[in-house]
């Protein structure tokens, strides 16, 4: 199954990702991220976690009303 990425849609080969790249008419796909965008992902995330203070602190995460914090991205 060849992985194509969900942000840029690179495609991985082998071992390393492709800008251009041919599916094959019968080729099965899925998605997920290169490593370049899972670290851009995950570095947005970080800051979103930190500016919203959703790392659990003294609260446990939880809101002025009781309820606890989730993260939706």
């Amino acid at each position: 199954m060849t992985k194509i990425c969900c942000v840029c849609q690179r495609v991985e080969y082998k071992t390393y990702w492709k800008d251009d790249y041919t599916f094959a008419p019968d080729e099965r796909v899925t998605h997920g991220y290169c490593p370049i965008c899972f670290d851009v992902v995950m570095s947005d995330l970080m800051d979103y976690i930190e500016d919203n203070d959703l790392q659990g602190g003294k609260d446990g995460g939880k809101t002025d009303s009781g309820q606890q914090n989730s993260l939706c991205v």
